[in-house]
């Protein structure tokens, strides 16, 4: 089996598992119901207002980032390519997921290169998690002794700021070796090194149009608050225990750890983790898993008008997009992407 194959595997197993274990319990399940029925409606439908908001924020952060790649795209067009790739996220299984599909549809639109489309990709990733950081120092200050409290949540804790460490250390070292150009010296058998010349590449051209990279940046910050948001109103139609610094202080914790490729679109670690964070901050399990479900499906609404906007896609360049050889050649990029690792 590919590794793509095999990630896939262990991310349903994963899911699986994990579904059973946040819903097995029957007393939990009445809990929910009886949560459920007491809901107030209205500030899920605002969360749903709020995540189309979000979309246009990350579309302009994604257009600068194009921008800086020479990549000329309308802002409508932008937000299309940006909301189909939300859509296939739902269904492609594996890490890199709706990214593939943006690319694709990218190289279609503006007949680049895969790589500038693939680093535009990348340095979303990257900038978004570098305001992440910030973000995560910022708010943690404010509840780190209420999330220190038990050792769940404490344990918690401590793996964000373990892989944030990591994280800068790695972005750090990308764009350090980037300006000295190091990463030309690797020899030929180094592992990833045609990934790492990409990378290095695309450090030094963001690094190079700093002034677009640091808005790009700043546009980070609500873009977050508006992600955040989207929970908050999802913890709002279930209880009034919970205020926005609650939540903002574990959502990076959540965003971080649910990014790595364990579970389905996070899909059981997502519960999981809710009911660890906000025990400390005396939120029941059913209430806390109900909060997590609720905003997923306040963002999977949104993604799903993805596909409305897909069906509706027109190309510029005026080709018709046949879904079999979108397929096929969306495979051929995973398969690059993951033969590049």
């Amino acid at each position: 089996m590919s590794k793509k194959n095999l990630l896939t595997a262990f991310q349903i197993l994963v899911t699986v598992v994990l579904l059973w274990w946040v819903f097995h319990d029957p007393t939990k399940r009445h809990e929910m119901l009886e949560a459920l029925r007491a809901a107030d409606w209205w500030w899920l439908g605002l969360g749903v207002m709020v995540f189309f908001l979000c979309t246009y924020v990350a579309t302009i952060r994604w257009k600068i980032l194009l921008a800086v790649q020479n990549i000329p795209m309308g802002w409508i067009r932008t937000w299309q390519l940006f909301m189909i790739g939300m859509f296939f996220n739902l269904f492609m299984l594996g890490s890199t997921g709706g990214d593939v599909v943006k690319m694709f549809l990218t190289m279609r639109e503006t007949r680049s290169h895969k790589t500038a489309a693939l680093l535009t990709v990348f340095m979303d990733r990257v900038i978004g998690m570098m305001a992440l950081i910030l973000i995560s120092v910022a708010f943690l200050y404010f509840r780190y002794d209420i999330l220190s409290h038990t050792p769940a949540s404490a344990a918690l804790l401590q793996t964000l700021l373990w892989l944030l460490a990591a994280t800068i250390v790695v972005t750090v070292g990308m764009f350090v070796s980037s300006g000295f150009g190091w990463v030309h010296y690797l020899p030929s058998w180094t592992p990833m090194r045609g990934r790492l010349v990409e990378l290095s590449a695309a450090c030094h051209l963001y690094a190079k149009s700093w002034r677009l990279t640091i808005w790009a940046f700043v546009v980070s910050f609500p873009l977050f608050a508006l992600f955040f948001l989207t929970f908050y109103c999802a913890a709002r139609a279930f209880t009034d225990q919970l205020g926005l610094v609650d939540i903002f202080s574990i959502l990076p914790i959540v965003a971080v750890i649910t990014a790595i490729p364990i579970s389905v679109s996070g899909i059981g670690l997502r519960e999981s983790l809710f009911v660890s964070l906000l025990a400390p901050f005396g939120v029941s399990a059913a209430v806390a898993t109900l909060i997590s479900v609720a905003g997923f499906l306040i963002n999977t609404v949104g993604s799903l008008a993805g596909g409305v906007v897909f069906l509706l896609y027109r190309s510029s360049t005026h080709e018709v997009i046949n879904l079999r050889d979108m397929a096929k050649e969306v495979n051929r990029l995973e398969d690059q992407i993951e033969h590049s690792e």
